[in-house]
């Protein structure tokens, strides 16, 4: 009998010893990511000069953020829709600890058929480590291809072209005010003139240049532009600072705004004499014969047009106003404070979607209303559009103004992706109306499986206060911003 009961304690032994030593010996698995970017790229638009015919390389920053969740990673670099001629090869995998960082280098090879331009190039960094979800940030190469630099090899004997024979040439890439690609080369514009132009070959940029009064008024327009093309005007002043910008201007026709318009304006008070350069690109670096506009640089009066403060218009996410400057949002995201300033000011950001799954995005202004609510839940001033694009932030899937069925102006889109990859959303105001009061949050829902309470309006505990504390009680005067001035009082005066 005590032999049995010797053998039976021994086996309950031997079974706790073993669930100890599989419960240590078992793969960790941290508990997954937050919404927080577990990466971080610096610079998130790395660029590449490259003559014709040449090489050249970079450095970018990688860190693997110390956020919870994190762990030691292996980075690899990989880019995709690289253009015809063009090689980009980025350095191997790299082990990257949590809360440090490497470089990674990448180089770029350019054959001699490749053209001049600007090539936008989209990259993908993933983090990997064992029974861990991948983590992946994107990045947007911008690759410069230069005038050509290679000579081509005379031949020993010089065989004569037979008379009858006449040589065929390519299309010109030439509109008259070439060559025009860099500041030193920009050309002049007159006040109250106009300029018909071409964007050739693909990845042209053209400069111009126009002397510019202290405190007068000026609109630097594209008045006409051919179908394909998306331009875009910044503006610089003479140390090449970008003092405005403007992809696409809605409300040429005031109280009749037209989100189709792609026509890009800047109107601005120019703040010292001197000179100053306009640079008009495609935002998507097309280009071609075919790709013609018109500039026209007009003059205003010294009206009451202010000041453009570029300081107070930037949030933490800009700049962020073209595709390739997309900021990342991963899903179930929040973004908050975000501004859509100045006048035609665009928010862009990139997703990654996955195949089936169903994505929410939409704006929300609740929070910023003020003290004084005007029309239930909708910020003064502020009445969005969202526009979701394809993977090459280009090809229109959908737009919305006003959430469907919601009381509000905020703007929402549901999205279930046929194709795994990074897709653009762009949010702007109806009308490019933009200034520094105009604030919203961005949300990125990642739905469940058959969930029916998700999106926009049905939120809920998300503050609708403003952010800053508002004053308790009655006040004693209105506040009056106009410099007070002598005014006979009511006192009565004495009767002799």
């Amino acid at each position: 009998m005590n032999h049995r009961i010797h053998w039976r304690n021994a086996a309950v032994a031997t079974f706790i010893i073993v669930a100890l030593f599989l419960a240590v010996t078992a793969p960790f698995t941290s508990l997954p990511l937050s919404a927080q970017t577990a990466i971080t790229v610096d610079p998130p638009t790395p660029a590449i000069s490259v003559a014709p015919g040449g090489t050249n390389q970079t450095l970018i920053t990688v860190t693997n953020n110390n956020i919870p969740g994190a762990v030691d990673r292996t980075f690899t670099l990989a880019f995709s829709n690289i253009p015809t001629g063009i090689q980009i090869a980025p350095s191997g995998s790299t082990f990257i600890a949590v809360g440090s960082s490497q470089q990674i280098s990448v180089g770029a090879a350019v054959a001699n058929t490749v053209a001049p331009g600007v090539y936008t190039i989209a990259g993908i960094i993933t983090g990997t480590a064992a029974g861990q979800t991948n983590v992946t940030q994107s990045i947007f190469l911008q690759l410069t291809v230069t005038g050509a630099t290679f000579t081509p090899t005379p031949t020993t004997t010089a065989t004569p072209r037979p008379a009858t024979v006449t040589p065929t040439r390519g299309p010109v890439c030439r509109d008259g005010f070439e060559d025009d690609n860099s500041p030193a080369t920009a050309k002049v514009i007159d006040v109250d003139t106009s300029q018909e132009r071409a964007i050739c070959p693909a990845g042209d940029v053209d400069w111009l240049v126009f002397g510019g009064v202290e405190g007068k008024v000026y609109t630097i327009d594209v008045a006409s532009q051919s179908p394909g093309l998306d331009l875009s005007l910044e503006l610089f002043d003479a140390n090449l600072n970008s003092i405005a910008f403007n992809d696409d201007f809605f409300n040429r026709t005031p109280g009749s705004p037209n989100p189709g318009d792609t026509r890009p304006r800047i109107t601005i008070r120019i703040p010292a004499d001197g000179r100053y350069y306009i640079r008009v690109r495609d935002v998507a670096g097309r280009g071609g014969v075919d790709f013609l506009y018109v500039i026209a640089l007009l003059s205003g009066s010294y009206g009451p047009t202010p000041t453009l403060v570029t300081d107070v218009c930037l949030d933490l996410f800009e700049p962020d106003g073209l595709p390739e400057q997309a900021r990342l949002i991963t899903s179930n995201e929040l973004q908050e404070n975000r501004a859509l300033c100045p006048d035609g000011d665009a928010d862009w950001v990139t997703f990654f979607g996955k195949t089936g799954k169903r994505y929410i995005m939409y704006t929300d202004t609740r929070r910023y209303i003020g003290r004084t609510r005007v029309n239930q839940d909708t910020q003064a001033g502020a009445d969005t559009v969202m526009v979701l694009t394809d993977r090459d932030g280009v090809s229109v899937i959908d737009i919305n103004d006003d959430i469907p069925g919601g009381n509000s102006l905020d703007s929402q889109i549901e999205f279930i992706p046929e194709v795994d990859g990074f897709y653009f959303v762009q949010i702007k105001n109806v009308g490019d109306v933009g200034n520094q009061f105009i604030r919203y949050d961005l949300v990125l829902l990642l739905c469940l499986p058959g969930q029916t309470d998700c999106g926009r309006t049905t939120i809920t505990g998300l503050p609708i206060n403003p952010l800053t504390p508002v004053p308790t009680g009655t006040p004693d005067r209105e506040f009056v911003l106009d410099q007070p001035t002598a005014t006979p009082t009511n006192t009565a005066t004495p009767v002799p």
